[in-house]
């Protein structure tokens, strides 16, 4: 599953407060899909938390999502912006070719 589709899934599976023995049970084995093809197990990412209730959709998505690792954000270091990270390193911020609008 893509990581946008977490919500919606976690919100039609569960009636909430649910535990997270019944979480991992239901959906344990359920994988969030990441850019590079890699994808990690909703039980992984709950075993980095520690909550065991999780009261609402909020709380479990953040549990899950707020785990998600380096592997799920993308181009590390794209700036849409131009220039490079050396280039913006060496200019002044006070520089005119560093104005965002």
């Amino acid at each position: 599953m893509r990581p946008p589709h977490l919500r919606g899934y976690l919100d039609e599976e569960f009636e909430f407060p649910v535990d997270r023995s019944g979480v991992v049970e239901r959906v344990g084995d359920v994988t969030i899909d990441a850019p590079d093809d890699d994808s990690a197990a909703i039980r992984t990412m709950l075993d980095r938390d520690n909550d065991e209730t999780f009261e609402n959709l909020d709380d479990l998505f953040a549990s899950i999502y707020g785990t998600l690792d380096e592997r799920y954000i993308g181009r590390k270091y794209y700036d849409d912006r131009g220039g490079t990270l050396e280039e913006m390193d060496r200019a002044d911020p006070r520089d005119d070719r560093n104005v965002s609008f």
